[in-house]
């Protein structure tokens, strides 16, 4: 096995000669049957890692990358160099998945994306973000911000997106209690509330203030923001933890479950994305080591 592979995976050098390497040719009919069979890119590439099937000496680390290429790559087929490890009728099934597979993937995110509309914002301004395509662009989807003072933009695929809002969404889903908001997460103090915290203020710059009168107000205060949040903020978390516990993880974007707990969304710095649920409350990604969510050798590969 090459530390560096310069000869597609599945066929070694011998004797000057290219030939079949027996292991990972059992590997590559492997990927090929899963994935007609219904595993994804994704789950075939997890689990050769979890088995620690080498990809060269360097390295056991499988990715949809290398899967998607080893079901692209015709040669396994036979050609005047490389002998054939599957048949041609067996690959010929496996394009055609891979064809349906995206066709229905990009179905989902058309439908995804249109849920999406008008609740996407800019992190850094607040303003309303608008969706671009450029098609000279690797990545030809983009968000821009409106605020022309701003001009924010993260560049992110349609798939990209929907798969890490996703992960967010089943983040909520397998935690309800996300839903319930906290103090500093609440909005605005009501008119009532200010009143009274204005009452103190002034009293305070009083000569000889009351501890009693203070004491008085706060308890008004507590008292008032407990028939607030109770009336209004946690009825709501309420109901959305109800809905929450029925719903299941998914394995893709669910438009009715995104409407349902999601109130808009954010793009911050470096891409980071964040959900405002209708509850008041911020579901944030956390930050790569690297600080940065764009990968630029990765590709957008259909399952």
């Amino acid at each position: 096995m090459k530390k560096i592979r310069y000869i597609p995976y599945g066929y070694t050098i011998k004797d000057g000669t290219t030939v079949v390497h027996p292991e990972e040719a059992d590997v590559i009919r492997m990927i090929f049957e899963h994935y007609i069979r219904g595993a994804s890119l994704k789950e075939i590439a997890e689990e050769l890692t979890l088995r620690r099937i080498p990809y060269t000496e360097k390295t056991a680390i499988w990715d949809k990358a290398r899967i998607a290429r080893i079901i692209d790559n015709t040669k396994y087929t036979g050609t005047a160099e490389y002998d054939p490890i599957i048949d041609e009728d067996l690959f010929e099934i496996a394009v055609a998945t891979k064809a349906a597979r995206f066709k229905a993937e990009t179905a989902k995110d058309c439908e995804g994306i249109t849920a999406l509309r008008n609740r996407v914002k800019c992190g850094k301004c607040g303003y309303q973000m608008v969706r671009r395509v450029d098609s000279r662009r690797r990545t030809k989807e983009s968000w821009s911000c409106e605020n022309h003072a701003c001009g924010f933009r993260v560049r992110i695929s349609d798939h990209d997106l929907l798969e890490r809002i996703n992960l967010l969404l089943n983040r909520i889903i397998e935690n309800n209690a996300l839903l319930i908001p906290t103090r500093h997460q609440r909005k605005q103090d009501s008119p009532t509330v200010a009143k009274l915290q204005q009452e103190i203020d002034a009293h305070l710059q009083s000569d000889h203030p009351s501890e009693d009168f203070i004491i008085s107000k706060i308890t008004n205060i507590a008292a008032q923001l407990y028939i607030e949040a109770n009336s209004t903020e946690m009825v709501t978390a309420l109901i959305a933890r109800k809905r929450a516990m029925l719903m299941r993880p998914q394995d893709f974007f669910n438009p009715d479950y995104f409407s349902d707990l999601v109130e808009t969304i954010s793009l911050g710095e470096s891409g980071q994305i964040k959900i405002h649920t209708k509850t008041n409350t911020i579901i944030s990604e956390e930050v790569p080591d690297n600080g940065s969510y764009e990968n630029p050798k990765e590709e957008n590969f259909s399952n």
